[in-house]
């Protein structure tokens, strides 16, 4: 993912610092430049959607272990939902740099993950309505 946007940010800078030809205007390069940039923001929301969506996925597969009575399940229901939610706190640290149009629209999905990932007997509500969310978000922000 580091690699993903470091290649993206590359892209951009050597876009932004290529010289014009000759035949375009500064209107038309800085058009260039504006759809380059914007092309590198929908793929880092696309990117972020994607994982939003794998920790939904991972917040319903923990089911089995929330719901059994044992304590060992329970503690890899613990341990689970510790790793899950450090990777929902890193998503929002990613949305908050978002520009406020996409950070607007994703945000209300972390609140919901993080009710899904965890070991509740709420969890399952939340997991329905992050899907929800997500789906929602991305229908609005890649409609078809």
């Amino acid at each position: 993912m580091k690699l993903y946007i470091l290649l993206i940010f590359l892209f951009i800078f050597i876009s932004c610092s290529a010289k014009p030809k000759t035949n375009q205007s500064a209107d038309e390069v800085n058009a260039i430049i504006e759809k380059n940039k914007q092309t590198a923001v929908l793929s880092e929301v696309s990117a972020l959607t994607r994982t939003a969506q794998r920790l939904e996925r991972l917040g319903r597969e923990m089911d089995s272990y929330r719901r059994a009575p044992d304590a060992e399940n329970q503690r890899i229901c613990n341990k689970l939902m510790e790793d899950a939610r450090a990777e929902v706190t890193d998503l929002e640290t990613k949305i908050n740099n978002l520009p406020q149009t996409y950070n607007a629209q994703l945000t209300p999905i972390i609140g919901e993950l993080n009710e899904c990932v965890s070991c509740s007997k709420k969890a399952m509500d939340g997991c329905r309505k992050a899907r929800a969310f997500i789906n929602e978000v991305i229908g609005q922000i890649f409609p078809k």
